[in-house]
């Protein structure tokens, strides 16, 4: 091999014009690194449409915690102490793993087959005009927690520190009562939601367009909200194509039932008690960040991964 001449442009130039790439990409992407897979969703979905791909799936899964993997994982079969979760806990938990990621594979890979998932060749303002709900979509974007949900969610936390006396949060006296009743007005606008769901921003890649939002349910997540930073894969399922002009609201106030402007205006007006504070948080919040304003898609999100 000829002897390299030096670098220049990220490339290694050799001698009698011969060029290598300093780096190779990988012809194929075997590990997918999730931040969220709905895997009841996946599973019910294959089900219909692959049963036998399933009861294999399950076959294996009965394999293993009749058998024990405890010795394939390296898990030693003595209990651990201090409260800790036993080996047969762990077993489950690596078997559950394997199971949902595995599943999600088969699932993946027959609509990849059946050319029954949407994708993009980057993005811009007519993205979504052939967008229908109900469709299957890929999306590669970066993703950002809502501003409103990530101001709410700091507020909460820092009301928990300031109500325990003796740290250099508390709080005492008009302050402490204030405090509490921002608190219960906050968790009254999240409900259930304060801890079963994260409203999060796409940005598809490409140029400026149609705005993209979803809900995450906290029990699907894989790891924390810190990792979201760079380029993501979003497989989701569209539930509702926003209009232009027309507004979603981020949160909702009335579950089951359709946005009315009624909620809408509710929720602008309750947010802009909130201003002030996310300047403390040194967060800009407006009573716009209580709406998505389309053109835009809100999605249900199956899986989240790299």
């Amino acid at each position: 091999m000829s002897e390299p001449l030096g670098f220049a442009d990220g490339r290694m130039y050799m001698a009698k014009d011969e060029v290598t790439e300093v780096y190779v990409n990988p012809a194929n992407r075997v590990h997918r690194g999730f931040f969220y897979l709905d895997d009841e969703t996946v599973i019910n979905s294959l089900s219909a449409v692959e049963a036998g791909k399933i009861d294999e799936v399950v076959q294996k899964v009965n394999s293993l915690s009749e058998g024990g993997i405890g010795g394939s994982a390296g898990i030693s079969t003595v209990k651990l102490e201090g409260g800790k979760k036993t080996t047969s806990e762990l077993e489950q938990e690596l078997v559950r793993k394997r199971t949902r990621f595995s599943v999600f594979e088969i699932w993946y890979q027959n609509l990849v087959g059946q050319k029954a998932i949407g994708s993009f060749n980057g993005w811009g303002s007519d993205a979504i005009d052939k967008v229908e709900p109900g469709d299957t979509v890929e999306l590669k974007c970066t993703l950002e927690v809502a501003p409103l949900t990530t101001l709410l969610r700091a507020f909460l936390w820092f009301a928990e520190q300031a109500k325990t006396q003796g740290n250099i949060f508390s709080v005492k006296g008009d302050a402490l009562k204030e405090l509490k009743e921002a608190e219960r007005n906050i968790r009254m606008l999240l409900g259930d939601s304060a801890e079963s769901e994260t409203v999060i921003l796409a940005k598809p890649e490409g140029e400026p367009g149609p705005v993209v939002g979803m809900a995450c349910q906290s029990e699907w997540i894989i790891g924390d909200y810190g990792r979201l930073g760079g380029i993501y894969r979003v497989v989701a399922q569209v539930d509702r194509v926003i209009q232009p002009a027309e507004e979603y609201p981020t949160l909702r106030l009335i579950k089951g039932s359709a946005p009315t402007p009624l909620e809408m205006t509710t929720m602008k007006d309750a947010v802009a008690h909130f201003s002030d504070s996310g300047s403390a948080f040194g967060m800009e919040l407006s009573a716009n960040d209580a709406t998505i304003v389309g053109p835009g898609i809100w999605l249900t999100p199956i899986a989240i991964f790299r």
